[in-house]
C-alpha cells in the first residue's frame, strides 16, 4: 500500500514544486515534513492533496505563478485549530478555477493583489468579462474547540446550521460581491464550505437552509462547493 500511495505523491507535480517553495522560503517550517507518510497513515490526506492538484492542472502557466505566489504570501497566515488557512485558503481560487473552465468560461485568468479592493479571479461570458471572488468557510469555533478538549458531546448540535455561520456567510457574499462590483461588472461568489459535520449526516436540512438563505439574498449568482472531496453544491444563478 506504501508504494501505491507514494505512486499517487510523485504525480503532485505543482503542488511539490509549491511544497519546495516554502521549505526553501521557510526553512524552519516544519509544516510540510515527512509529507509522503502523512499520506501513507491517511487516504483522506491524500485524496485532499490529489483535488488540489487536479484543480491545478487547469491552470495555464501565468495563472499558476500568481496563485503559487499568493499562497506562499499567506503562507504564515495561521488560525488558531487550523494552522496554514491562509496559504490554502489562497489555494482554493484554483478550484473556481477549474469551475469556470468547465462550465465553458474563456479567458479565465487568476489575478494578482495589488493591495487594492479587487476580486480573485476574471473570465469571459459572452465576450463579456466577467469577476470571480472566491471564499472560505472553514470549521466553527465551536468545533476547534471540541476537537482541543476531546471531550464527548451530543451529536444534534450539528442538526441545523446555526446562525453564526449564516452571519459568517452573509458577510463573505456581501464583501465578495463589493469586490466583483468595484471592477464596474458581474460575476461569481464562489464558496467552499467546510461543515463542521464532516460526515454530511445531517447536509440535506444544510441544503434546505442555505437554498432559503440564497434564494433572498441580493448577491445574483453563488456557487457553493462542500468540502473538496465531496459531489455536494448549491448553485444560485
Amino acid at each position: 500500500m506504501y508504494t501505491n500511495n507514494l505512486a499517487r505523491c510523485i504525480k503532485l507535480k505543482r503542488m511539490r514544486e509549491l511544497i519546495e517553495r516554502v521549505k526553501v522560503t521557510y526553512p524552519d517550517d516544519s509544516f510540510f515534513n515527512d509529507l509522503d507518510e502523512v499520506f501513507e497513515l491517511s487516504s483522506q490526506a491524500s485524496s485532499h492533496y490529489q483535488a488540489y492538484e487536479l484543480a491545478f492542472s487547469y491552470l495555464d502557466p501565468a495563472s499558476w505563478q500568481i496563485l503559487s505566489q499568493k499562497a506562499m504570501e499567506h503562507f504564515k497566515d495561521h488560525r488558531e485549530g487550523q494552522l496554514k488557512q491562509g496559504f490554502f485558503n489562497q489555494l482554493n481560487e484554483a478550484f473556481a478555477y477549474q469551475f469556470l473552465v468547465q462550465c465553458g468560461y474563456e479567458n479565465v485568468r487568476v489575478l494578482n493583489e495589488n493591495g487594492n479592493t479587487r476580486p480573485d479571479l476574471t473570465y469571459d461570458a459572452a465576450g463579456i468579462k466577467r469577476y470571480c471572488e472566491v471564499k472560505t468557510i472553514g470549521l466553527s469555533d465551536d468545533e476547534i474547540k471540541r476537537y482541543e478538549t476531546g471531550e464527548a458531546f451530543d451529536g444534534t448540535v450539528y442538526m441545523e446550521l446555526s446562525d453564526g455561520f449564516l452571519r459568517q456567510l452573509n458577510d463573505d457574499l456581501v464583501r465578495a460581491h463589493e469586490q466583483i462590483t468595484s471592477q464596474g461588472s458581474h460575476g461569481l461568489v464562489f464558496v467552499i464550505v467546510n461543515f463542521d459535520d464532516f460526515t454530511l449526516t445531517y447536509y440535506e436540512q444544510y441544503h434546505k437552509q442555505i437554498t432559503e438563505f440564497l434564494a433572498h439574498h441580493k448577491v445574483p449568482e453563488v456557487y457553493i462547493k462542500v468540502g473538496l472531496l465531496s459531489k455536494h453544491e448549491i448553485y444560485k444563478k
